[in-house]
């Protein structure tokens, strides 16, 4: 009887030591901050607006965001929107994308006398951000951050003011 006990005492440790090594490889969030530049598509509303651009950091690539808010006069509110990174993680192709929380700003912050230019602080926290490979999806996160400067370069054509291109750039954090 006394060996039976010692086989259930080392198939208890070999279980434990099974165990012990899932929770240690439990990897820790990590916060990746890009930063981001582009421009925003033809077919901007005064209501919704269309990004794409490229990303520098520890997820280098391609992004793409759509931000619906207020109409914009001369500030707005986000209320939704996606945002995609197409990026490389851990050696394999991804993807990661997340939605604009309802309640994010589009804040004029300064504009040239007239029909000129206007500069605007976009600042919207990501929610349901995710991580997706060709195998499937690899991590999520709960919320994160976009904040950026958002330019109208404007002219005024035959007495209308007229917005003829807009850039954007600054920063976006992604926890997983």
């Amino acid at each position: 009887m006394r060996w039976l006990r010692k086989i259930r005492l080392s198939a208890t440790a070999a279980g434990m030591a099974c165990i012990v090594p899932l929770a240690v490889s439990a990897a820790t969030p990590t916060t990746y901050t890009d930063s981001i530049s582009g421009t925003e598509l033809p077919g901007a509303t005064s209501t919704q607006g269309s990004f794409a651009g490229t990303a520098s950091g520890p997820l280098p690539g391609a992004w793409a965001a759509t931000i619906d808010h207020t109409v914009l006069s001369p500030n707005a509110v986000i209320s939704a929107g996606t945002f995609s990174l197409a990026t490389a993680f851990n050696g394999q192709l991804a993807q990661v994308t997340g939605n604009f929380a309802n309640g994010g700003t589009v804040k004029l912050e300064w504009q040239a006398w007239g029909c000129g230019n206007q500069v605007y602080a976009v600042s919207d926290s990501l929610n349901d951000v995710a991580v997706s490979t060709l195998t499937g999806k690899i991590a999520s996160s709960g919320v994160d951050s976009f904040a950026a400067t958002l330019t109208h370069y404007r002219t005024s054509i035959f007495g209308f003011c007229v917005t003829y291109a807009a850039t954007v750039s600054g920063d976006v954090s992604l926890t997983f």
